[in-house]
């Protein structure tokens, strides 16, 4: 009869390892997964610069993630209302709206539908440089371009959908100068 209990002992023993390697396994594959999507985690985001003196001025679109972004929309929009266009002449149009009594040169740029933008990419969305001798303000260039919301609609390598809404960040950043200010 001992001989019995051990040899059940030992089956039971057995059973019970197998299901606990069974369970490491599996939690071990979805740690592994989730690791596997932050790692190629795409981040978008635009940087606003300068030059008041040339009177310069640039939204740039970057890629501060660490994996690529697949674009699915992009959309321009001018006090709510969608900019229709082509490529880059949706911000021909923008411009013209915003600075209808400005001389200016610009160059634009636009990424389509499945256009992957690469981890540290960087592209000038618009730059603009007023050519006329009477320039806006830097208020009026940031009234102007407060007017504007860009929305781009992005996918991961692992079709995550993320989006990115200028009118969002600068709501957001409004927030954060505003809690830092009152501090």
């Amino acid at each position: 009869m001992e001989k019995m209990d051990w040899s059940i002992i030992t089956g039971i023993t057995s059973i019970l390892i197998a299901i606990c390697a069974l369970i490491l396994s599996i939690w071990q594959g979805i740690i592994i997964r989730r690791h596997n999507r932050v790692s190629v985690l795409p981040h978008l985001t635009t940087w606003t610069h300068t030059g008041h003196n040339e009177g310069i001025y640039g939204v740039d679109l970057i890629n501060n993630g660490i994996g690529p972004a697949f674009i699915e929309l992009f959309e321009l929009k001018v006090d709510g209302k969608l900019v229709k266009g082509e490529g880059a002449e949706q911000i021909e149009k923008a411009l013209k709206i915003i600075f209808p009594h400005y001389g200016y040169k610009s160059h634009q740029s636009y990424v389509a539908k499945g256009y992957a933008m690469a981890p540290k990419e960087k592209r000038p969305i618009v730059v603009v440089q007023f050519t006329s001798t009477e320039r806006p303000s830097p208020e009026e260039i940031e009234d102007a371009f407060n007017r504007t919301d860009l929305t781009i609609v992005y996918k991961s390598a692992y079709h995550q959908i993320f989006t990115l809404n200028t009118k969002e960040e600068k709501s957001n950043k409004q927030i954060y100068l505003a809690a830092e200010n009152s501090s």
